[in-house]
C-alpha cells in the first residue's frame, strides 16, 4: 500500500501566492517647482521673433566689436589701388568711398562705436532713473513734489533740441562723453516707472516687515523694493537703447555728433546723404546695420514685457 503525501498551506504561504489584498500603494506624481527666472526665460525663449532678434543682436554686436580687428583693411587708412567710389564687390562688400576708404571697414568701426554709445546710454540713464524714481516714490512727500517737477521740466523741452546743444561740446571730448550726455537726458521714463512701482510696493506687508525689523531706507529700497521691480526695469533699459542709438544717429546726420577721424553709424549715414542717388552703397550700408540694431533692440523689449507679463502663469514644458 503506497502511502500519499500531503501538502499543508500556511496562511503566509497563500497571501503570497495571492499577492496583497488590500489596496496598492499610492502613485506620487512630483513637479519641479520652477522659480521666477526659469519661467521669464522660458516665455522669452517662446516668443520666436524676440529670441530671433537677441541672436542677431549679439551677432552684430560681436561682428562690431571684433569684426575690425580681423577684417584686412583699416578704416582709417586710404588704399592708392582702390577703385574710387567702387561699388560692392567680393572685395569690398560694401565698396569703396571717393578717398579709397573700404566702407565695410568703416561700417565696422562706426557700428563698435555706436554700439558703445548704446550700452553705455542704456547704463547711465538706467542708473539715474533707478535712484530718482525709487528715492521719490518712496520718500514721497516734499522730494517727490521736487523730483517730478525737475522731470516735467525735462519733458517739456524737446530731447533732440537739449541733446544738440549739450553736445557740441561734449562731441569734442569723443564718445564717452556724448554718451554721458545722452544718459543725462533719456532716465525720465525710466523714473517715473520705477516711481509708480515703488508706490504700489511701500505699503505691501514684507516692507512693514521689513521697518519693524529696523532695515535701513537704504536697505529697504534696494534689497526689497528694487529686486521687485527688475522686469518693468529690464524692459524699459531694453527700449532706451533703441532711443540712444537714433538719437546717436540723428545728431551725427545733423554733425553734432561724432568727429572726423572717428566714425560712427550716423556719420556714415551723414557722409553718405548726398550720394544716395548715385553711390546708394555709401547710404544703404551703414543704414541697414542701423536698421537691424534698431529692430532687434525693438524686438527684444517685447518679448520681455511678455515673458514679465504675471498675468502670463502657464508655461509649457
Amino acid at each position: 500500500m503506497s502511502q500519499s503525501s500531503t501538502s499543508v498551506t500556511t496562511p503566509e504561504d497563500a497571501e503570497a501566492v495571492r499577492g496583497p489584498t488590500g489596496p496598492g500603494p499610492e502613485r506620487e506624481f512630483t513637479v519641479a517647482a520652477r522659480s521666477q527666472r526659469s519661467m521669464v526665460a522660458r516665455r522669452f525663449i517662446r516668443h520666436r521673433l524676440a529670441a530671433a532678434s537677441l541672436v542677431v543682436l549679439v551677432f552684430v554686436i560681436l561682428l562690431s566689436l571684433v569684426g575690425g580687428r580681423l577684417w584686412k583693411y583699416d578704416y582709417s587708412r586710404t588704399y592708392s589701388d582702390f577703385p574710387i567710389n567702387g561699388g560692392p564687390s567680393l572685395d569690398h562688400p560694401l565698396g569703396t568711398d571717393s578717398v579709397g576708404h573700404d566702407l565695410f571697414a568703416q561700417v565696422l568701426r562706426g557700428a563698435q562705436k555706436s554700439v558703445q554709445i548704446m550700452l553705455l546710454v542704456a547704463i547711465v540713464s538706467t542708473t539715474i532713473g533707478i535712484v530718482i524714481g525709487a528715492v521719490a516714490g518712496y520718500y514721497r512727500g516734499f522730494i517727490d513734489a521736487i523730483l517730478m517737477r525737475l522731470i516735467d521740466l525735462i519733458l517739456t523741452i524737446p530731447l533732440l533740441v537739449i541733446a544738440a546743444v549739450l553736445s557740441v561740446r561734449a562731441s569734442k571730448s569723443g564718445s564717452f562723453a556724448l554718451a554721458l550726455v545722452l544718459g543725462a537726458l533719456v532716465w525720465t521714463t525710466l523714473a517715473r516707472i520705477v516711481r509708480a512701482e515703488v508706490l504700489s510696493l511701500r505699503e505691501k506687508e514684507f516692507v512693514e516687515a521689513a521697518r519693524a525689523l529696523g532695515a535701513s531706507d537704504r536697505r529697504i529700497i534696494f534689497k526689497h523694493l528694487l529686486p521687485n521691480v527688475t522686469g518693468s526695469i529690464i524692459v524699459s533699459s531694453t527700449l532706451t537703447m533703441a532711443t540712444a542709438i537714433l538719437l546717436e544717429t540723428a545728431l551725427s546726420f545733423l554733425g553734432l555728433g561724432i568727429k572726423s577721424p572717428e566714425t560712427s553709424l550716423g556719420k556714415l549715414v551723414s557722409d553718405g546723404a548726398t550720394a544716395a542717388q548715385t553711390r546708394p552703397w555709401l547710404f544703404y550700408g551703414p543704414g541697414f546695420f542701423i536698421i537691424v540694431i534698431v529692430l532687434c533692440v525693438n524686438f527684444i523689449g517685447d518679448g520681455l514685457r511678455d515673458a514679465f507679463d504675471p498675468k502670463q502663469t502657464r508655461v509649457r514644458a
